[in-house]
Formats: C-alpha cells, sequence, structure tokens
C-alpha cells in the first residue's frame, strides 16, 4: 500500500515539474525572446500589410524623412530617400524586411487614434496613417560617414558620450534599399555580404585596440603597474610563438604608457603573461566582452574565448588582441565611449522617439546606464595614454588642429587577406562630447582609419553650423 502512495506521490510530483518547465518555457517567450521572434525576418507576421493603412516614416533627429510611403493603385510603396547612405540602419521591406523596418514594423503600421483616423478617412478620403520612427542618427553624418568609407569595406559608428544615442552608423558595401526584391539573389549570393551590417553584426579582430583591455587588466592585478618596464627589441619569444612589433620596430625600453602610444606587441604581450589567462579573461567579461548586447538591431556578441588553462601562446596572442578575440565596431564605440564618460558605460541606442500621424511625440526612449565598467583613476590613466597615441605615437593622422583627440590604433591580421585597420577615439579629450570607432577591411594604405575617425569627430562636433 506504502509502495502505491509513493509511486502516485512521484508521479504527481513529476506532472507538477512538468507543468513548471511549461509555464517557465512560456513566460521565456513572452519575456525574453518575443522581440527577437517577433522582429525575426522567417516571421510571416512581419510581411502581412494592412495596403489600407499608410505605413509610418523614417526619420533622422533632425526631422529630415528617410523612408515614406507613396500611395499607388489600392496599396503603398515604400521609397527611400538617399536610402544607400543609411540602408543598413533603415534596412529593407519587399524582400522580407530587415534594419529598423523590421525592429519597429508593428509601431510603424500601429494607428495612434486609429477611429479618429478611420472616421475621418471615410468622410473626407484623407490616408490612414501609421506611427513614425524617429531615430537619432543625423542624416548629414551618414552621408560623411559613407562618403568617407570610399570604396573601402568597413564600418563607422559615432555615438554621443553622455547618452548613448549613435549619430552615425554606415557600413559598406551598402545597397539601394529601394531595389532589394529585384536584386535579391544578387545580394544573397554576393561574396562582399553587402546585406550584413558590419556596424553590429561585423566581428573583426580587434587588433591593437585590444590593448586598452590588457592595460586595465594590468592595472588591476599588477602593484605598481606604472613602475613595470620592458625592454623591446622588435620581436620576442613567448613558448612557441615569436611576437613583432610593427615592422620589427625596436621601441628600447618602455613603460606603461609609451608602450600604449607606439602600440608595442612584446610589451603587451609580456604584460599579458605576467598578468595570467585568468584575470585577463576576467577584465574582458568585465567590460562586456561575452554577453549579450542589447539594440536596437540585430547584433553580434563581442568575445574573449580564452580560458584559465590556456597556453602561453593562446595568452600573449590574446593580449594584443589576435587569436580568437572578436569585437564589433559597435560594441568598441561603446566602451570607448564608456572611458570617455568616466568609466559609466550608456545603453547604446538608434531609436530616439516616435510621433503619431499628426507629428505629436507619443513615446520617447530615454538614456539607460549599463553601469561603471572602469574607476577613476583607470579612466584618468587611460585618457592620458590614449592622447598620447595622438601626440606622439601611433594615432598621428587622427590629431587636429581644432581639439584634443584621445584615441587608439589597431591593426588586425587577416589570414584571408591585407590587415584589417582600426581606430577608436574621442574628442574633445577634456570635456568628451562624441566616440567613434573605424574599421576598414584589407586596409591597402590608400585610406587611413584615423583619418576617417578625426573628420567624423569634427563633423560630428559641429554638425550643427555645417548644416
Amino acid at each position: 500500500m506504502n509502495s502505491s502512495k509513493n509511486s502516485i506521490k512521484r508521479i504527481f510530483i513529476l506532472i507538477i515539474l512538468m507543468f513548471l518547465l511549461v509555464i517557465f518555457y512560456m513566460l521565456k517567450i513572452v519575456v525574453v525572446d518575443s522581440k527577437t521572434m517577433i522582429t525575426n525576418s522567417y516571421n510571416p507576421r512581419i510581411n502581412a500589410t494592412d495596403n489600407s493603412i499608410k505605413r509610418g516614416s523614417i526619420k533622422d533627429i533632425d526631422g529630415t524623412v528617410m523612408a515614406y510611403s507613396e500611395k499607388k493603385g489600392d496599396s503603398y510603396i515604400r521609397k527611400y530617400v538617399d536610402g544607400t547612405y543609411s540602408a543598413h540602419v533603415l534596412g529593407y521591406t519587399g524582400a522580407g524586411k530587415a534594419g529598423i523596418e523590421a525592429n519597429q514594423n508593428f509601431t510603424l503600421q500601429k494607428l495612434d487614434n486609429e477611429t479618429f483616423q478611420r472616421i475621418n478617412s471615410f468622410l473626407t478620403g484623407s490616408e490612414v496613417e501609421g506611427n513614425s520612427v524617429v531615430l537619432t542618427v543625423d542624416d548629414y553624418l551618414q552621408k560623411i560617414g559613407t562618403d568617407l568609407l570610399r570604396t573601402n569595406n568597413g564600418a563607422v559608428v559615432v555615438i554621443e558620450v553622455k547618452t548613448g544615442r549613435v549619430l552615425c552608423m554606415t557600413s559598406k558595401p551598402n545597397y539601394d534599399p529601394q531595389t532589394v526584391a529585384e536584386n535579391w539573389d544578387i545580394l544573397r549570393e554576393s561574396e562582399d555580404s553587402p546585406i550584413l551590417n558590419r556596424a553590429t553584426q561585423g566581428v573583426y579582430t580587434p587588433g591593437s585596440t585590444f590593448k586598452i583591455v590588457t592595460a586595465i587588466a594590468g592595472m588591476r592585478n599588477i602593484t605598481d603597474i606604472n613602475s613595470f618596464k620592458y625592454t623591446c627589441t622588435g620581436e620576442d619569444n613567448f613558448q612557441d610563438k615569436v611576437i613583432h612589433c610593427y615592422k620589427n620596430k625596436s621601441h628600447g625600453e618602455v613603460n606603461l604608457t609609451s608602450a600604449f602610444a607606439q602600440s608595442c606587441n612584446c610589451y603587451f604581450s609580456e604584460l599579458g603573461k605576467r598578468v595570467g589567462a585568468e584575470k585577463l579573461r576576467e577584465t574582458a567579461d568585465s567590460l562586456g566582452f561575452n554577453q549579450s548586447f542589447a539594440f536596437d538591431l540585430n547584433t553580434s556578441k563581442s568575445t574573449v574565448l580564452i580560458e584559465a588553462d590556456a597556453t602561453e601562446s593562446e595568452l600573449v596572442e590574446t593580449s594584443i588582441g589576435q587569436g580568437k578575440t572578436t569585437a564589433t565596431p559597435l560594441f568598441m564605440a561603446s566602451l570607448t565611449a564608456a572611458i570617455a564618460n568616466d568609466g559609466l558605460m550608456m545603453q547604446p541606442y538608434i531609436v530616439d522617439h516616435i510621433e503619431n500621424y499628426s507629428g505629436k511625440t507619443i513615446s520617447t526612449n530615454l538614456p539607460r546606464t549599463v553601469g561603471n565598467v572602469f574607476s577613476s583613476n583607470e579612466v584618468k590613466k587611460l585618457k592620458e595614454m590614449m592622447v598620447e597615441v595622438i601626440n606622439s605615437g601611433t594615432g598621428f593622422n587622427a590629431n587636429s588642429e581644432y581639439f584634443q583627440v584621445a584615441g587608439k590604433t589597431g591593426t588586425a591580421e587577416n589570414p584571408n587577406g591585407a590587415d584589417h585597420l582600426w581606430f577608436v577615439g574621442f574628442a574633445p579629450a577634456e570635456e568628451p562630447e562624441y566616440a567613434v570607432a573605424v574599421v576598414l577591411e584589407n586596409g591597402d594604405g590608400s585610406m587611413n582609419a584615423g583619418v576617417i575617425a578625426r573628420k567624423m569627430l569634427y563633423n560630428a562636433i559641429n554638425r550643427k553650423e555645417n548644416q
């Protein structure tokens, strides 16, 4: 009898557990996965269109219309104004949806004061219009960023330091969102992946820009880091790995500041070795690597895949931003903005507010903090070193006569071609307003990431005067 009761009890507990698992899974779908599922291009609902509704417009931060719908017969067609400049931000419709068109699909089709609009349309013949999405990007900066990339594949991101607003996000190669449907097969099969938003989804080896992380790991784990010196001869052996400085240049005796300014690979390899793999990974994790990056567009995760038992070869490669380390331009811009913002990382965002059919603001996105990822002492030291990069180091091309730039250069080895070129920085160094990240794929020497960064910072700071 007792055995029968125990069996019934176990079955009952099992049923309860299964029921709770189902509830948990349903809550996960509703709370965690719902937005991803709703905006997924495979979701058939995203392409469902009510032809009686005029899809809302997409505008830049100053109200410039970037995308709108135009009546044609009994339906509407989507129009893009100079769409190639902001293709990866706006996205497209017609061959599925992507970008803001996908992320804000239901907002653009949602009717504010629907009853009034329907009655007014019936009486006057006026259009029934969905809500408009106003972005944080500046159309003027979008055009400059795209033009500065010229024929280079890569990306440019500019972030407002205090708020996390993305003022510019360009990616090349780009495409014309107006003609995606008819060119879909060509775009999809292209080896250059023009549909890919390199700013948010492009994962690049960060090269020497990662020395920001290694420097912080050294500050946190080596007593009196400023006294740690190293004599660079241009190359050094670490286990079975030979580390070279750029063009085997010998930097002589360097400390943290001078090694950072000259981007001395040998110094940072030795620094990483002394810090150790576990502490280096711990530092990277604390700065946001290996974590999901919430944003209004699809993003890839920036990763540092090194374990505590890593070999010395793996450790030194990671210390100089090579190996299995990857980062997106958006993440690096956000990390750099945190340095400029006294250590406080802001959540980057690209949707500023929503307007109804009459232009009235009905909801606004406010700046949100991620947390303090750098201490005040760390920020002070990083700013000092990043200024030296510009004034006496590898970042001289980013030097401006109008304001002091702080930054870090990077050259990332690429097994499939020429090196990728990086620059991250902010300006003015004393009172930072904007942070920038630039990456150029397969840099051939005809263009410099620091030059693009300098020009983007200048135009961001002076954007109102230049329009």
